[in-house]
């Protein structure tokens, strides 16, 4: 026997950025938070994920513009030589 069944219908706006589960002994509905959010009804943008995902992105941007220099230095030294 499973503790969490489907909301009912009258739950279905319950979450606002997640899933809907309905606790069965505690015979409340609970939320599953899509990723980035927290809270309760996952009202709560999580702050911290938002951090992590644009310094990844900084991270990528500047190693293509390393890259990109580097390539532009190593192709103008070949063609001075």
């Amino acid at each position: 026997r499973s503790h969490f069944n489907d909301c009912p219908d009258s739950h279905s706006q319950f979450c606002f950025h997640g899933t809907c589960r309905f606790l069965v002994q505690e015979d409340k509905p609970a939320c599953v938070c899509h990723s980035g959010y927290v809270g309760t009804r996952c009202e709560h943008a999580d702050l911290l994920a938002v951090v992590a995902a644009n310094q990844k992105k900084q991270t990528i941007t500047a190693l293509v513009v390393v890259s990109v220099v580097a390539s532009v230095l190593l192709i103008g030294i070949c063609v001075l030589i």
